[in-house]
């Protein structure tokens, strides 16, 4: 009953939001950054949590049911990420080049900063 009420309230959260992400852009996202020799950390924010959380980029065969992700705080639905945000680790490293490999393949919907890269499920 508590994972219904969870669903009904994250159908009507969605409903209000623009929707920039879907399951596969989500993994094309992952492939992307698994595939960047970067130095990284991630947060991510859920749209039915206040809380900002530290997140590792799943291999697409760490996927559950390829739509679910397992974190050490909890598992979450792809659809349930407002956004992620990646932090660079050394100054060294240049957000223009992840920015880069972002505009190849899919459209993502992001903000940059000089160290840090946020990218939108929903907005």
């Amino acid at each position: 009953m508590k994972a219904e009420k969870h669903q009904q309230k994250l159908e009507r959260e969605i409903a209000l939001k623009a929707s920039f992400m879907n399951t596969t852009k989500w993994k094309a996202l992952f492939a992307i950054l698994k595939g960047i020799n970067f130095q990284f950390e991630c947060t991510v924010k859920l749209l039915l949590d206040a809380k900002i959380r530290t997140f590792s980029i799943p291999n697409s065969n760490n996927l559950i049911k390829e739509k679910y992700i397992e974190e050490y705080w909890g598992v979450f639905e792809l659809r349930e990420i407002e956004w992620i945000l990646i932090s660079l680790k050394t100054e060294f490293q240049n957000i223009e080049e992840l920015e880069q490999k972002l505009q190849e393949g899919k459209l993502f919907e992001y903000e940059t900063s000089k160290a840090e890269l946020k990218i939108y499920g929903y907005k």
